[in-house]
């Protein structure tokens, strides 16, 4: 994929996307901004509302296109957001006057062998709401959005080394045969896409692709029981995703001393720690988690709203791979599974604890909140070891799936 015009791209069916115009996206998220975007910015306000710019260090490869932060009010908001929630630079110069970064949000593509998929961010509103026109509508406007992309991200992702679990490598069509499946079974247009018996039944069809039976549940050679490993990774993940501030600055990293260190004590009991409200925590104990039962009629429309973000991720290949830490194909998807069961178990324990958690507003900012921390997380090559061990196992998926039940 050498250019645009060679890039086939793919748009996922049953995601539809406009802008809302709530001004949520002007709001604490912090703005990349490239060379280009400062002197165009510049000469556009001049003098009279020159814009405070900060210089940003050595940005990671990744983000090498983005030499600047475009700096926020004491409130968070963009320096540039009316008090009737519009962008003054759009509304004076037009939409190509804005920061790159804010023409392309929330779009995003991943780059592949067979070509470029498109995706979008959970962290727009309208994106969480799935209002608007549907993508499948929108091809000649997301073609000028991926030429946008590779302009700020030139680099391809490497797909020629994955893995159908560690060790074993993973041929990009056989892969896609895979991917079909998966997407069949885990879409919008299917009430049962994020049903224990549906996601188990794809974990069974990713492990039947092994050329020979491996014992995927007891690779992590140690004698401590199962269940309290299954409680300490819920523990780590959950406190990794689901935080007091989802936009305070650095990176998500999965703390693996942590994990190393609770795992040595071999403590009786784990419990989880749940923000009630910000700087206040109530710990829950897995028996109190384990007592209270998941009502899935309180959450039909947060499940079809998370159905679309697990569908967007696979679609996407964010999961896996250069697409999620580096991750094997199939630890990559019970990560996928057990955020499912994260959320489910977020909103037990606010139920528990005595959030009004039915609240469909509630619901939908804690699926901002996890995207938010998806987006910036981070494996150090430990945590990617100890995670691809752990996450492989099917038996350990089905215990954390009946526990968010």
């Amino acid at each position: 994929m050498n250019s645009l015009f060679e890039t086939v791209l793919y748009i996922p069916e049953g995601i539809n996307f406009d802008c809302t115009g709530c001004g949520n996206c002007c709001f604490h998220w912090p703005v990349p901004a490239t060379d280009k975007d400062v002197e165009r910015i510049n000469a556009l306000v001049g003098d009279v509302d020159k814009p405070n710019f900060r210089k940003l260090p050595g940005s990671v490869d990744k983000m090498k296109a983005f030499t600047h932060s475009l700096e926020k009010r004491a409130d968070g908001s963009c320096q540039y957001l009316d008090p009737d929630i519009r962008c003054r630079l759009h509304k004076n110069y037009g939409i190509e006057s804005k920061p790159a970064m804010c023409q392309l949000f929330p779009y995003t593509f991943t780059l592949t062998p067979t070509g470029a998929y498109a995706s979008l961010s959970f962290a727009s509103t309208g994106v969480l709401l799935n209002s608007g026109a549907p993508l499948s509508t929108q091809k000649e406007f997301l073609q000028n959005q991926l030429a946008l992309f590779m302009q700020l991200f030139p680099n391809e992702p490497d797909w020629g080394k994955i893995q159908l679990i560690d060790g074993i490598p993973l041929r990009w069509v056989e892969f896609l045969l895979i991917d079909k499946a998966l997407l069949e079974n885990i879409a919008p247009r299917n009430p049962k896409s994020l049903s224990r018996e549906n996601l188990l039944a794809q974990s069974k069809m990713i492990v039947k692709k092994l050329p020979k039976p491996v014992d995927l549940d007891n690779a992590h050679l140690t004698k401590v029981r199962p269940i309290l490993i299954d409680q300490i990774l819920i523990k780590l993940l959950y406190e990794l995703y689901f935080v007091d501030d989802p936009y305070r600055e650095g990176a998500a990293e999965f703390d693996q001393k942590q994990f190393l260190d609770v795992l040595a004590g071999q403590p009786q009991s784990i419990s989880l720690q749940f923000c009630a409200q910000k700087g206040a925590f109530e710990h829950v104990s897995f028996k109190s988690i384990n007592d209270f039962r998941f009502n899935a009629q309180d959450y039909v429309e947060i499940d079809q709203l998370l159905t679309r973000m697990i569908y967007c991720r696979l679609f996407s290949k964010l999961y896996f791979g250069p697409g999620f830490g580096g991750l094997s194909l199939l630890s990559g998807f019970h990560h996928l599974v057990l955020l499912v069961a994260l959320v489910r178990i977020h909103f037990k324990l606010a139920t528990i604890t005595g959030v009004e958690s039915k609240d469909f507003n509630w619901q939908v900012e804690q699926i901002r909140m996890l995207e938010r921390r998806l987006t910036v997380t981070s494996l150090s090559r430990e945590a990617h070891a100890i995670l691809e061990v752990l996450l492989q196992s099917p038996a350990r998926i089905e215990r954390i799936l009946s526990l968010s039940a």
